[in-house]
């Protein structure tokens, strides 16, 4: 074997890493990237069968292409700086590995590892941050809000890791992933991001629901009700520190609304949002471009519209207020499509799989991307950090290739008739 092939052989390893060191190091998530799309230049000297692509998939290549391309156009009308192509070009850099890792020999089961190694190394990191370095929130180098999403997606993923064991006997590697999804959601503790914390609930129930016909209801209500009582904890325990970002968003709300305080985490939020709708106005289809976003919140600040704390950023901390001030309606249809395809095509593959757990759990994890993401963009920009481009578009690749193999070896192992 010649080490061009060795190296394309080491993808689903790469693809795994990805998950491993995201956020467990600081610039770890660039790392498994950055050797998949290395390893997927490797396509020039094999032959891909492109046959292998049947209509599903070439839907989520043009997905992520044109929202990729509907960025750059907007860089381009904007007149904004070439630096600004880096985070779409990743949703053009992941197309090659999509075609990789549907032709590489196949070693999908690397994800369940990795995501739950992840979770827990991400955990560790930051409560060495919150016990040892005293440190008020974690976020062990990168963005507190960034790490703590991403800490709660690797926890959400191990639970589908932990469904995906179960429902194979493989009962060590299940507990071991359960312990894995507690510790993501930990990390998204230890960091503070209560944005995580929304839609918890809602992703919570859509597991559930999933895996009702494997555990049975007996196992359900157990596991449901253990669930109900660690997160009761969580919120009693003060040395969490949940109550007391709950109760300071509540009293944030409070005072935004009497009008006492504007400049507060939540009343900045509430303002940015507010000055997106106002801005969209001047340029309702496409936008007024990133570049004109701060010089126009100034302006509704100095007419008293919005705080003058809320006038210096350039983000809205929403990632559809900010697509639909910068890009118009048009940006934001396309960052939707973005979500929702994706989402759609892997809760097609649970319909399509109503008893197969091979590929439903992979279609479930799938799933649970764009729908933690869906949750995160509610109170944060996730598309403008590098870590929240990587950590979306090359999970759905990973785990959409992964659940493409599953049906495969299902089909193979068919009866003839």
């Amino acid at each position: 074997m010649s080490l061009i092939a060795r190296f394309i052989c080491l993808a689903w390893f790469f693809a795994g890493l990805t998950f491993a060191i995201s956020v467990g190091m600081p610039g770890g998530y660039n790392i498994g990237g950055a050797l998949i799309f290395l390893s997927s230049i490797g396509l020039i000297f094999i032959k891909p069968k492109w046959a292998l692509l049947n209509k599903q998939d070439r839907l989520l290549f043009w997905t992520f292409f044109s929202f990729a391309i509907s960025m750059f156009i907007a860089v381009a009308m904007d007149s904004m700086s070439i630096r600004e192509l880096d985070k779409p070009s990743r949703f053009l850099v992941v197309l090659p590995v999509l075609v990789l890792l549907l032709n590489v020999t196949n070693r999908k089961e690397w994800l369940w590892y990795s995501v739950l190694f992840g979770a827990i190394f991400a955990f560790s990191m930051a409560l060495h941050e919150r016990v040892v370095l005293g440190d008020r929130r974690s976020g062990v180098g990168i963005n507190e809000i960034m790490f703590g999403n991403t800490a709660m997606l690797l926890g959400l993923l191990s639970f589908a890791g932990a469904i995906y064991f179960y429902s194979q006997k493989r009962y060590a590697w299940m507990w071991l992933s359960i312990i894995g999804g507690f510790a993501g959601i930990g990390g998204s503790v230890l960091s503070g991001t209560r944005g995580g914390w929304v839609g918890l609930p809602f992703i919570g129930l859509f597991l559930f629901w999933q895996c009702r016909d494997l555990l049975g209801r007996k196992l359900l209500l157990s596991v449901f009700s253990v669930v109900i009582l660690s997160l009761v904890t969580v919120v009693a325990v003060p040395q969490t520190g949940v109550q007391k970002r709950v109760n300071d968003a509540v009293s944030d709300i409070t005072k935004y609304l009497d009008g006492s305080r504007r400049a507060t985490s939540v009343g900045v939020r509430f303002d940015l949002w507010k000055s997106s709708v106002l801005i969209v106005k001047q340029a309702p289809i496409f936008g007024v471009g990133a570049s004109q976003i701060t010089p126009l919140r100034k302006e509704l600040a100095a007419d008293n519209l919005i705080s003058k704390a809320s006038s210096r950023f350039g983000h809205a901390h929403n990632e559809y207020f900010d697509a639909l001030a910068k890009r118009g309606i048009v940006g934001l249809v396309f960052l939707l499509m973005v979500y929702l395809v994706p989402l759609k095509l892997f809760l097609n593959k649970l319909k399509e799989h109503k008893t197969d757990w091979r590929i439903r759990s992979y279609a479930i994890a799938g799933a649970l991307i764009p729908m933690g993401y869906i949750d995160f963009s509610l109170t944060q920009g996730m598309l403008s950090h590098n870590i929240g481009v990587v950590m979306y578009a090359f999970p759905v690749v990973y785990f959409w290739a992964a659940l493409r193999w599953a049906e495969r070896e299902a089909l193979e192992e068919e009866p003839m008739v």
